[in-house]
């Protein structure tokens, strides 16, 4: 009887999910210590990681008290960044606060509904409906955005709010403007001013779609089948998505990462959410393998083992379906 007993307790324990956080990340959180992602990307480190938190938790029922432990302790992290003016950080801050909403109470209702009603007045007054990703810049990146409408309609969702329905659709008329004729994916800058601004980019095409998922399900479909279509890539067992369109070459930059035979890494890590966003499992899958066997070989360096790096592949890990 005894051993019995002892039998059903191990197999109960055994049984009890465990929360996840990877190492580096883990690390993050506890210290604060940053490696060398640069100052403008740890914000993005930080919802990314928030988002992989909500996903784990509804992936494995029973973990939202560690889960929303998680997000706290993020939240925390994001606040320590500094009092930013940056779009590019309120949006990804605002992703957070909703990405709270998802396990529970808001974190803080008033400061929500502040920061919601500011980044839709920006999107609202800027000429070609964007927030400015950085005040010292007069470029609009539509994949910034996306995340922008995205921390809205969170808002929205969580409090009842009606402030995504205006800066979406005021957007989506401006974009459609700016259309790539070979593709139909919209050019990676809006002023035309950026490097390869008119140009679609993998690494914006499949950060805007992971998010854009959430505002607009029929748009983002659309582009992703273009984006498939044009920029999707197999090599033997790798697959991934190309930075550049066929028949553009161009160097990898601080949003690309390292290009590797055409295929960005920034892109194709993206694209795991995105693809899963889409209901493209089978594809997510192959992505998956795919970064695995690329990381084996040493591609990508340090930066792949970045705490950027990290985020961006536990919040593919555990996105939400």
């Amino acid at each position: 009887m005894r051993s019995m007993i002892v039998a059903v307790m191990l197999f109960a324990a055994s049984d009890v999910p465990e929360f996840e956080v990877p190492t580096g990340l883990q690390r993050l959180l506890d210290t604060g210590k940053w490696d060398g992602t640069p100052r403008a990307f740890r914000i993005i480190a930080l919802s990314n990681l928030a988002d992989g938190c909500v996903g784990q938790a509804r992936a494995k029922p029973g973990l939202q008290k560690e889960a929303r432990a998680c997000v706290e302790s993020v939240l925390a992290r994001a606040l320590a960044l500094g009092r930013s003016r940056d779009g590019l950080y309120l949006s990804h801050l605002n992703l957070i606060y909703g990405a709270m909403d998802r396990l529970g109470p808001c974190a803080n209702e008033v400061e929500h509904a502040r920061l919601s009603r500011e980044l839709a007045m920006r999107s609202l007054a800027d000429p070609l409906r964007h927030a400015s990703s950085y005040e010292s810049t007069s470029l609009r990146w539509p994949a910034d955005q996306s995340v922008t409408l995205a921390s809205l309609a969170r808002y929205d969702t969580a409090h009842g709010g009606d402030l995504l329905k205006d800066p979406l659709a005021q957007w989506k008329t401006v974009v459609a403007q700016h259309l790539d004729p070979k593709t139909g994916l919209p050019w990676s800058e809006l002023t035309g001013k950026g490097p390869g601004a008119k140009f679609p980019r993998g690494c914006a095409q499949s950060y805007l779609t992971r998010y854009l998922s959430e505002v607009d399900a029929p748009l983002a479909a659309t582009w992703w089948a273009a984006y498939r279509e044009h920029f999707f890539v197999r090599l033997g067992p790798v697959v991934g998505f190309r930075e550049w369109p066929r028949g553009v070459e161009r160097r990898g930059d601080i949003d690309s990462g390292p290009i590797v035979m055409g295929i960005g890494t920034a892109a194709s890590a993206f694209a795991l959410s995105a693809a899963k966003a889409q209901g493209d499992l089978a594809l997510a899958a192959q992505l998956e393998a795919g970064a695995q066997a690329v990381m084996a070989t040493g591609v990508g360096g340090a930066a792949a083992e970045s705490v950027l790096a990290q985020a961006i592949s536990f919040e593919g890990r555990w996105h939400e379906l």
